[in-house]
């Protein structure tokens, strides 16, 4: 769930941001609003805000944003796979609405751009991830609740889902006990793979996940470090 004010257009893209561009247009037409969103369904080409982590030449864009720098940001494909508006607060400029969209999608970017076609200016007022892949907030706890209830194993079993089960689609591997050993101090082990992430097993027992790059196998996370 996304809210986007109009009216206003931020360095940053959010709230957080400067004041850089100021529009008095209203926006009135509800009609309009929901053709504009419905505008941006499928695949396009996006430039991420300067504002993100994103390396170029080994500096993220906010270092080079932050000292002045200008510096030109490559288009990424992404995919709106569905949007909708969900409330439209025409006294305030204020639309909020509820987007499906693929990894690499700014939502900063995104309000930008609508207010764009709306022939305004504006940012993100608020952001809130309601699911990721197959996690959903639904199903979330808090960090207050995992606090309150780390020493309840029932609580922890029920509630905590393991390195392993989150990555149960990755490919596997089984170590044996030298190379379990040099993997867990941290020395890289040549194997032919794809570049990914793997599950790792020594003596089918799960260890850690392992990340292969340019044929080179690498420790990422280990169970219970």
């Amino acid at each position: 769930m996304q809210k986007l004010n109009y009216g206003e257009k931020r360095t940053t893209g959010d709230l957080e941001g400067e004041i850089i561009e100021k529009s008095d247009k209203k926006i009135k037409d509800i009609k309009k609003v929901e053709k504009r969103l419905n505008s941006f369904l499928g695949e396009q080409f996006q430039i991420p805000p300067k504002f993100s982590a994103i390396k170029i030449d080994g500096k993220k864009l906010y270092e080079y944003a932050r000292a002045g720098e200008n510096i030109k940001i490559p288009e990424r494909k992404i995919t709106i796979y569905n949007i909708k508006l969900l409330n439209f607060d025409i006294e305030n400029q204020i639309i909020k609405f509820e987007v499906n969209c693929s990894k690499g999608t700014y939502i900063r970017t995104l309000c930008e751009d609508i207010a764009e076609k709306l022939e305004t200016c504006g940012y993100m007022k608020e952001l809130k991830r309601t699911r990721i892949d197959n996690f959903k907030i639904e199903n979330s706890i808090s960090l207050e609740e995992l606090e309150q209830n780390k020493d309840n194993e029932e609580f922890l079993k029920n509630n905590v889902i393991s390195i392993e089960k989150v990555f149960e689609n990755k490919n596997k591997m089984n170590l044996n006990k030298r190379k379990t050993e040099l993997f867990l101090n941290g020395v890289k082990l040549t194997y032919n793979l794809e570049d990914d992430i793997y599950l790792v097993y020594s003596n089918n027992k799960f260890i850690g996940l392992g990340k292969v790059k340019d044929n080179l196998l690498k420790r990422d996370v280990i169970e219970n470090e």
